[in-house]
């Protein structure tokens, strides 16, 4: 039998499934765009010609590689916590929702 607690753990665990979702759920409208692979820690902050756009209304960050090269960037919170490692060919777009967190920075990884 399961009590009020049990039901709170599974819809806790729902909610964090449905933000890691969201998060990779940008992957699949954004190209050319590759998961990076391997986790890795974000380094420093991404150079200026990776564009960032952040829209608080819907809480996503919109990235621009005009770097001239493959970059490889994520999308840092206020938390610590950070989203997959992204690889983005030069000249592509990409759309992070970052909801239920806040944007802090975008890092190369």
């Amino acid at each position: 039998m399961t009590g009020k607690r049990g039901e709170f753990d599974m819809l806790k665990s729902l909610k964090a499934k449905s933000a890691a979702v969201s998060a990779l759920a940008a992957v699949a409208i954004a190209s050319p765009l590759v998961l990076a692979g391997t986790a890795q820690a974000a380094g420093g902050t991404a150079p200026s010609c990776v564009s960032r756009s952040v829209d608080t209304s819907v809480k996503a960050v919109y990235l621009g590689n005009v770097c001239g090269k493959t970059m490889r960037v994520t999308v840092v919170f206020t938390n610590g916590s950070e989203s997959p490692c992204f690889a983005m060919a030069s000249g592509a777009t990409l759309r992070v929702n970052y909801a239920p967190y806040t944007y802090a920075r975008t890092a190369v990884c």
